[in-house]
Order: C-alpha cells, then sequence, then structure tokens
C-alpha cells in the first residue's frame, strides 16, 4: 500500500504544478504558442534522467524515492519526461534501432491516434 501512497502523493504534487506552470507560462509569455507544455516536457525531461541517476547510480536511497519521482511526479507533470529517458538510455546502450523506432512509435503513432481520436469523436458527436 506504501506504493500507491507514494505514487499518488508524487502525481498530485506533479498534476498541480502542471496545471500552474501552464497557467503562469500563458500570463507570462501568451497564449500564441504552448509554453506550458514544451516547459513541463522540458524541465520533467531534467527531472527524470538527473534524478534516476541519482537513485540507481549515485545514492543508497529507498526504492520509495524512485517511485515517486519517476512515476507519480513526473508521470503526472510530463509524460514526455518517460520518452526521452527511455530512448536516451537506448541509444547509450547502443540500440539506436528501437531508439530510433521508440521516438518513431511514441511520437508519430501518437499524432496518428489523436487523428483517429478527432475523427471518432466528431463522427459519433
Amino acid at each position: 500500500m506504501d506504493k500507491f501512497f507514494v505514487i499518488a502523493l508524487g502525481g498530485s504534487l506533479g498534476a498541480i504544478l502542471r496545471y500552474l506552470t501552464g497557467l503562469y507560462s500563458a500570463k507570462i509569455f501568451g497564449i500564441n504558442f504552448p509554453y506550458g507544455t514544451l516547459i513541463v516536457n522540458l524541465l520533467g525531461s531534467f527531472i527524470l534522467s538527473f534524478s534516476m541517476v541519482l537513485f540507481l547510480e549515485k545514492l543508497s536511497l529507498d526504492p520509495l524515492w524512485r517511485l515517486f519521482v519517476a512515476v507519480g511526479f513526473c508521470g503526472s507533470f510530463t509524460t514526455l519526461s518517460s520518452v526521452t529517458y527511455e530512448t536516451l538510455s537506448l541509444f547509450i546502450e547502443g540500440d539506436y534501432i528501437k531508439a530510433i523506432l521508440n521516438l518513431i512509435l511514441n511520437f508519430l503513432i501518437s499524432l496518428l491516434f489523436a487523428i483517429a481520436g478527432i475523427i471518432l469523436a466528431r463522427t459519433i458527436l
């Protein structure tokens, strides 16, 4: 049960911070570009990669911290952070084909699924 609580706590904090980032970035930079999404994706990618190196290579912390930051906080703050970290890990391991495939599947096919969702919603509503 501790795992679920830690993930939920990190997730709620990440979701709140994502909302606030979008809100304030629109006030600061305007609404002509999705700056909030860009900011959370950049920060989330940094936070996840930084914390994974700390947790897995540098520190001997309780694994619950990894769940709090990686799954909970970064999972709700941004999902792009997971994609970038996993793709970078594949590149570092020398598995370039899987890394490129991961990018293609996550971005191109996600765009196609988004288009399909729009078409389906417009068709049935």
